[in-house]
């Protein structure tokens, strides 16, 4: 008995240099780095919180592929929180599903619209179908105070303003008025 205890302390050195218990031999402090490219939880979050804010707003379309509106048609789009949206495209309503992506991923689908002709202002009808192909073709957006960006292949496809006009009816154009100032209009002769 003596004897072994005499060569345990020889027997774990020697043990350790051969490699035989690697938890216990040195082990270098340099290592590859690991690259995470899976969004943080605050990022995640943070793009929730960004959404919320876009959905809860009425968008008044101000650049459709980089050209005004034709002016009186005011179009407009307002996103619900889940995964469909609705606005107007300066005739016809319409109402579309979406499927958003990542942070800033944005799909648009099965779009559909009522089906009225609108011969005035000039050019509404074919300003309407590219707004809707370009709507189809949205593959992300960009958020800032009073302005959406929606995007495809990185370029910017239409822009949207938040209406100037907060009290208005969701789905109104802000130039109407208030009841009041209609009155005016009325009461002139």
């Amino acid at each position: 008995m003596p004897r072994a205890h005499r060569m345990t302390p020889f027997v774990i050195p020697i043990a350790t240099g051969l490699g035989l218990f690697p938890g216990c031999a040195e082990q270098s402090t340099e290592r590859e780095p690991h690259v995470d490219t899976r969004p943080m939880v605050g990022d995640i979050h943070q793009a929730e919180l960004d959404w919320a804010w876009v959905a809860a707003q009425d968008w008044w379309i101000s650049s459709i592929d980089g050209a005004a509106p034709i002016e009186g048609t005011e179009p407009r789009i307002r996103f619900r929180e889940h995964t469909w949206l609705e606005g107007s495209a300066g005739c016809n309503r319409f109402t579309a599903s979406y499927i958003r992506k990542a942070e800033s991923g944005l799909n648009i689908n099965e779009i559909i619209s009522t089906r009225m002709f609108c011969a005035f202002p000039e050019g509404v009808m074919q300003q309407e179908a590219r707004l809707f192909h370009l709507l189809q073709n949205i593959d992300s957006y960009h958020a800032e105070p009073n302005r959406l960006d929606l995007i495809t292949d990185g370029a910017v496809m239409l822009s949207c303003r938040i209406s100037q006009d907060q009290d208005d009816e969701p789905g109104e154009p802000a130039s109407m008025g208030s009841a009041t100032e209609q009155d005016e209009v009325d009461d002139q002769p």
